[in-house]
């Protein structure tokens, strides 16, 4: 697999990698988690949720393999980040996302996030999205 981007975390897109990496402290409890998923024992997918204000999270470094793409797998792997970030005890999740990702803001709009203003100053945010969690 290409080490194409795990660029959120800032390693390569490997099984070994990811096992050799420890999350980024505000992406491991108890300010957070983060979530790999693999398929035959090779990653393809990957997504954390963060505390951010009480009682807003924020979903960061959501990645799906290229391979893994046009699956559902990025809606599945979005809606499970959102029941992690309710189970918390948030009731909205944020986002942020670059302008040229059209295929996850369009699944972004499609679960019923709005475009808020910035929360971040992000160095590849173009744009900032929010969800109420039910």
């Amino acid at each position: 697999m290409r080490d194409e981007v795990l660029a959120p975390l800032g390693i390569p897109f490997t099984e070994e990698s990811l096992a050799a990496e420890s999350p980024p402290a505000d992406l491991a409890p108890p300010t957070g988690e983060l979530l790999l998923v693999s398929l035959d024992g090779e990653p393809i997918a990957i997504g954390g949720v963060r505390d951010l204000d009480d009682p807003v999270a924020e979903v960061k470094s959501m990645y799906v393999a290229p391979s893994a793409r046009g699956r559902g797998l990025g809606r599945a792997l979005l809606q499970r980040l959102e029941s992690m970030a309710a189970e918390r005890g948030c009731s909205a999740a944020r986002l942020d996302t670059a302008a040229h990702l059209t295929a996850a803001i369009a699944l972004y709009r499609s679960l019923g996030y709005e475009e808020i203003p910035a929360y971040n100053e992000g160095p590849n945010a173009d744009l900032w999205f929010e969800r109420r969690l039910t």
